[in-house]
């Protein structure tokens, strides 16, 4: 068997490097600052040429900031393979001192790789996603997406081109548990309702938060309703879309707040609950996630990271599915794929808790409260 990586003392060899470059010119920019500050001239000259200075001493920071982030990222991703690679899953925090700080966990290295790595990437706008829908589609009507708790409840996802699988299945877990509130939660605006746009309510740090979403939003390569009969080109504009456009907006199009989180974050997000988030060898038992489907709480887990193995042999690597349901005679429970029902990787995977692939198959599981 082969194992793909890098060798982590060298990554976190080089992240100290950058981290202690970012130190030396750090401290050149406040040392030459001085220097220029005590130097006894005045005149247009002298003040062109601490104009001038202003700008370089920019540069300089820029170029410090750049590197320390680098350094971080370095860090991070160090971090994230040691875990992965652990039987346990275990970090020693002090072994990357220097370069990222605080107590790990999962969680927290996912996000911090994603906001290190805001650094190199692009924001998500509607232009990169495809354009609009509405403006490639001028016959859609936006007062005509299905809103009622039915159309919401029937609806099949089909993920788009974003990373937002923690969200999407999520949003798939809510549908399956309290429709309603997903209703209830998106609010459509103009006359007739629908026309101007709609406010979507999401729970971000701890409070309701209300987003708006205007059509023109809508993107051509976002989520969509899958379509019943029909192939991956005829999905249409649904309740996903809407939804998944106010995550956008809430976190400005800033890549590390669309992609790759946990499944905790998302059922949070959503329903506004606490969810509980286990990982590694504290993965529940089969009758733990037939308990939690019985109770109507909504349940999502993410696979490995690098390569689900075992059962999970289908299952697209650190992807987050729904837990749609089980089955009592094989001790499965059945995963749902947010990617839909016509895409090329498996709709529906079933895997076995307690059976040794398991645990390399499934990562994380997230539960959230019942209603």
């Amino acid at each position: 068997m082969a194992f793909w990586g890098a060798d982590t003392d060298a990554v976190i060899e080089h992240g100290r490097r950058c981290r202690s470059d970012e130190q030396r010119i750090a401290e050149l920019a406040k040392r030459l600052s001085g220097l220029v500050g005590a130097v006894e001239w005045t005149g247009p000259d002298a003040d062109a040429f601490r104009d001038r200075w202003q700008g370089v001493r920019t540069g300089l920071e820029d170029v410090a900031g750049d590197l320390g982030s680098t350094a971080e990222f370095l860090g991070l991703q160090a971090a994230q393979q040691d875990s992965a690679s652990d039987p346990d899953g275990s970090l020693d925090a002090s072994r990357y001192d220097g370069l990222v700080g605080g107590s790990f966990g999962w969680s927290d290295i996912i996000n911090g790789v994603e906001q290190v790595s805001d650094l190199w990437r692009d924001k998500v706008t509607t232009e990169s996603m495809g354009g609009s829908w509405q403006s490639t589609h001028p016959q859609w009507k936006p007062e005509d997406v299905p809103l009622d708790v039915d159309s919401i409840r029937n609806a099949q996802m089909q993920q788009g081109q974003l990373g937002d699988c923690w969200f999407l299945a999520a949003l798939m877990a809510a549908q399956k548990t309290d429709p309603k509130q997903l209703a209830d939660n998106i609010k459509p605006q103009g006359q007739p309702p629908g026309s101007a746009g709609w406010t979507v309510r999401l729970f971000v740090d701890g409070a309701w938060k209300d987003v708006s979403v205007s059509p023109d939003q809508i993107a051509n390569q976002g989520a969509k309703s899958a379509a019943r009969n029909g192939g991956y080109h005829d999905a249409g504009i649904g309740f996903m879309s809407i939804y998944e456009q106010a995550m956008i907006n809430e976190c400005g199009g800033s890549p590390s707040g669309v992609s790759a989180d946990t499944p905790a974050k998302g059922l949070e997000m959503i329903t506004g609950r606490p969810a509980a988030e286990t990982d590694t060898v504290t993965q529940p038992s089969f009758d733990q996630y037939k308990t939690a489907i019985d109770a109507g709480r909504p349940v999502t887990v993410m696979t490995d990271p690098i390569k689900p193995l075992g059962d999970g042999g289908q299952l697209v690597n650190a992807h987050v599915y729904q837990v749609s349901g089980y089955d009592e005679k094989t001790g499965e429970i059945i995963l749902t794929n947010p990617h839909g029902p016509h895409a090329s990787s498996q709709y529906t995977v079933r895997v076995k808790p307690g059976d040794p692939g398991f645990y390399t198959s499934i990562f994380m599981t997230g539960v959230g409260e019942k209603p």
